[in-house]
């Protein structure tokens, strides 16, 4: 398979949680709308609220790239990029 798969894990500043997964929650529709967007899935933790995973597969990295470039993503960084309080984004190839 030549997708590629994004996993992006985020924990929300202490006091931000639902504002957090609140934006994060409007960003999926629109990133699914993106060319070469092939899935978008926001799933919190139940045992950390604020604590999320994204699975993200896309065609390829220029699909992925061209999101991360998008008016929907600076407007998403500005308005919820100061409630993230730890981040990690994982770029993955399936291999099975």
């Amino acid at each position: 398979m030549s997708d590629l798969v994004i996993v992006a894990l985020v924990q929300a500043k202490p006091g931000h949680e639902a504002s957090l997964v609140k934006a994060q929650a409007a960003l999926a529709p629109l990133a699914r709308a993106q060319v070469g967007c092939i899935s978008y899935e926001l799933h919190e933790s139940l045992a950390q609220p604020g604590r999320v995973v994204f699975f993200e597969r896309w065609r390829d990295r220029a699909s992925w790239e061209r999101h991360m470039r998008g008016p929907h993503m600076d407007d998403f960084r500005a308005t919820a990029g100061p409630l993230i309080g730890a981040f990690e984004l994982l770029h993955l190839k399936q291999v099975a």
